[in-house]
């Protein structure tokens, strides 16, 4: 190696000088360590700089990979972009396939949007004004009612609305109406939208979204309550007209739109409305009926603060004479989307506190000695010693005792024109004593109050039971109750009764048995007058 180097210098430095020769001629042995020149050193630099910074980011994502969180990461990421691009395609799919089939859906689409990007819509059949609607209505062969303004849930532009759609009916005697007599047989519901041949100031645009057919309830479920009706016919199963649609006004439940739609039933001159109560969901665009009412006062429902709850309650009244009745119906929550709240009646029967007192109070409300119920579960209340066992039902329970315990309670200590309505007052309210100390100081009025538990249908005897069945001791309710007997079935009966009372004790019994004596002395008194009415 050296020789082939030598002689290429020589070769090169021919005929060149002596001098120059002598020069070059010196054997040229190169050094074991070559000495880098300054391109190559720049370029070696250049080289090796960026291969140990990426060494340096290899190092320092494999040792970051090496977590195992990090892995598993970057594994849900994968996952997540995977199924959210797959979904995105399968919705876009979808909405292609609605928007082609059905070109309606577009509205609801477009009701979802926000305001600034909502999409005009043009050329849809489905899009209405409200004198076409009533138009279309009339085409088949109804009529309209008056229509109700609706909240929209999803845009302040205009009001959806309620439109009640009618029938012509033939009229009867028994079931009054305006004339023309028309019933109620559905109720629609159409929302507001916007189309592009609206303008400003223009009439707005409405699509049907919500029908509720309506049907009223059976003649025999409106009449069975009343009085009158006990020795008349039942009535049918066919179902009576909806003639009017109402919206309730003032405080009302926050939860949607209540209306009631009614009807009337005439029995012995007396009239008996009945219907049902509709609620609008608004988030929805849903109807429902809450349930079926009927009024054997007369009286339609009302909301009215019973409970000290945040809604009002519903209250229906079903008094006949004297004997309060009312029908009271809190919201309460259901598992149901469209409507997610339902109407539940108040009831006695359920018992939410063990404690024997408060079954002896509910014994005796339902048997309607409210009065006498209140004093037995008001101190519960107050001296329950886990105040969590007093639920909400608990609470209703109280209120509906204390509601019609005021109404007797008023009745009982009223001025009446008659002692025979004084005592009825008084055995309603259980005053039992008090009642009798009427009927033994008013001898003139003695038939009268005999005629009165003779015709008892069971609303005084069935007190009388409640009462002996809570206190066996109560011995001014057992004359009652014997009294009661005799009147209707004679003194026989009325002995036997009250000699498998065990506690009625010999004083007791000797003055029952003058009372009796009293009670078949004015029967006598009275069979005389009316014999001599037939002499003459």
């Amino acid at each position: 190696m050296k020789k082939k180097i030598y002689n290429s210098k020589l070769s090169y430095n021919q005929g060149k000088s002596t001098k120059a020769v002598q020069t070059v001629e010196k054997p040229y042995y190169p050094s074991t360590r070559k000495t880098p020149k300054i391109g190559r050193i720049l370029s070696t630099t250049k080289s090796r700089r960026p291969r140990r910074h990426q060494s340096q980011s290899q190092k320092l994502l494999l040792k970051f990979l090496s977590f195992p969180w990090c892995k598993w990461m970057i594994e849900w990421i994968g996952i997540t972009l995977l199924f959210g691009g797959s979904s995105l395609m399968a919705v876009g799919a979808w909405l292609s396939v609605k928007l082609i089939s059905d070109p309606n859906a577009m509205v609801s689409f477009n009701q979802i949007l926000p305001q600034w990007t909502e999409l005009y819509i043009s050329g849809n059949e489905s899009l209405k004004t409200l004198e076409q609607i009533k138009s279309n209505i009339k085409e088949e062969g109804f009529s309209t009612g008056k229509t109700f303004p609706l909240p929209n849930a999803t845009t302040n532009y205009s009001s959806d609305i309620l439109v009640p759609v009618m029938k012509r009916i033939e009229p009867r005697g028994s079931l009054p109406c305006e004339t023309p007599c028309r019933e109620v047989v559905e109720l629609r519901v159409y929302q507001s939208v916007l189309s592009v041949n609206q303008r400003e100031g223009s009439k707005p645009y409405f699509r049907l979204v919500n029908t509720l057919p309506l049907q009223g309830p059976a003649e025999s479920f409106v009449i069975a309550s009343t009085i009158e009706s006990v020795l008349a016919p039942q009535g049918s199963n066919q179902p009576l007209p909806i003639t009017t649609v109402r919206k309730f006004q003032g405080k009302v439940p926050a939860l949607g739109v209540w209306f009631t739609v009614s009807g009337q039933r005439l029995q012995n001159n007396k009239s008996i409305p009945y219907g049902q109560i509709i609620n609008y969901n608004p988030a929805r665009n849903h109807l429902s009926s809450m349930l079926k009412w009927k009024s054997a006062a007369g009286q339609a429902p009302i909301w009215q603060e019973m409970t000290g709850g945040k809604d009002p309650e519903l209250v229906v009244e079903q008094t006949v004479g004297l004997d309060p009745d009312f029908d009271i119906y809190w919201i309460q929550p259901r598992k149901f989307i469209l409507n997610p709240i339902e109407l539940e009646k108040i009831s006695l029967d359920e018992t939410p506190i063990g404690d024997r007192s408060y079954k002896n109070a509910l014994r005796l409300a339902r048997n309607g000695l409210w009065s006498p119920a209140f004093p037995l579960i008001e101190p519960l209340r107050k001296n329950l010693i886990d105040k969590s066992k007093w639920s909400k039902k608990a609470q209703a329970q109280f209120d509906l005792i204390k509601f019609h315990a005021n109404i007797t309670e008023a009745q009982a200590i009223a001025s009446w024109a008659s002692p025979s309505q004084k005592v009825l007052a008084g055995l309603i309210d259980g005053r039992w004593q008090e009642s009798l100390n009427v009927f033994e100081n008013n001898w003139s009025s003695t038939y009268d109050i005999a005629k009165l538990l003779q015709n008892d249908t069971g609303r005084i005897r069935k007190r009388v039971d409640a009462t002996i069945k809570v206190n066996r001791g109560e011995i001014n309710a057992i004359a009652w109750g014997t009294l009661i007997i005799a009147s209707q079935k004679g003194r026989r009966r009325a002995m036997l009764w009250l000699n498998r009372k065990p506690k009625t004790s010999k004083e007791a019994k000797e003055r029952i048995e003058k009372l009796l004596d009293k009670l078949d002395a004015a029967f006598a008194e009275e069979e005389n007058i009316q014999g001599h009415k037939i002499q003459r």
